[in-house]
């Protein structure tokens, strides 16, 4: 059963005895990354810091900081169980069969594929609140290191698309806050996210760019694997849940 949210893992977290509360006020300015190198260092829990200065939001990092809570992120028992299933795919992304035979040979798991497509719904969670008034400073953004150029995003899944055709591509780019609404986009040229862009820049056009926050750690981790061009990262993470993803406007 896929994690509806964030909130699902956390609370698994917490049940597993893998999650540690912080209640006393930290700055996310360089004192959460101090504690949490020093925890992760000797293999400690996931934190969650719930009283972040200049923030009514919390903090939660080192989730995915062993192997265990990374199996329970992608619900599996043995990562190497998962790494097989999508071998698999990549084999038929690589591998287009030729002959009639192969290609009914491989319908079985197109057919598994195509149950995992993406699923426009009326509504989502991340819809429960609307801020008239957004600004960048309302969130906890971390100074990671004292010689950063300032404060990053550092786990967002940045959705964009080619112009040319309209495909969807979800990736882990670092933000860098400028001011209250304003980041800039750490995107590496051989990055599809960064191709997008290029092709936008060449129409003379902005390129439309959604970020989010959180969510299911399939859909996080999807956006950090190293795909194949043609593999939307949210169908590939509907097969990692095994449900499709809900998207919502």
């Amino acid at each position: 059963m896929a994690y509806k949210d964030l909130h699902e893992f956390i609370d698994r977290l917490e049940q597993e005895g893998e999650l540690k509360r912080i209640v006393a006020e930290v700055d996310p300015e360089l004192e959460i990354t101090e504690i949490t190198d020093r925890v992760s260092k000797k293999y400690g829990p996931a934190l969650l810091f719930e009283n972040v200065k200049g923030s009514n939001i919390p903090v939660l990092i080192n989730a995915f900081g062993s192997e265990k809570r990374m199996n329970m992120s992608l619900q599996v028992k043995e990562l190497d169980d998962l790494a097989r299933d999508i071998m698999d795919i990549l084999e038929i992304a690589d591998n287009v069969p030729k002959s009639m035979l192969d290609k009914v040979k491989i319908l079985p798991r197109l057919a598994q594929l195509s149950s995992f497509m993406p699923r426009i719904v009326k509504s989502g969670i991340c819809q429960e609140v609307v801020d008239k008034n957004p600004s960048l400073d309302k969130l906890p953004v971390l100074k990671c290191w004292p010689g950063d150029a300032g404060r990053f995003i550092t786990l967002p899944q940045v959705y964009s698309k080619d112009p040319e055709n309209g495909k969807r591509n979800v990736g882990m780019y670092r933000l860098q806050v400028f001011d209250h609404q304003t980041t800039g986009m750490h995107w590496h040229m051989h990055h599809d996210g960064a191709s997008n862009y290029r092709k936008n820049c060449d129409r003379g056009q902005p390129t439309e760019v959604a970020v989010a926050l959180g969510g299911d750690p399939a859909i996080t981790y999807a956006a950090t694997a190293p795909l194949p061009k043609d593999i939307d990262e949210l169908i590939f993470a509907g097969f990692l849940r095994k449900q499709p993803v809900d998207l919502v406007r």
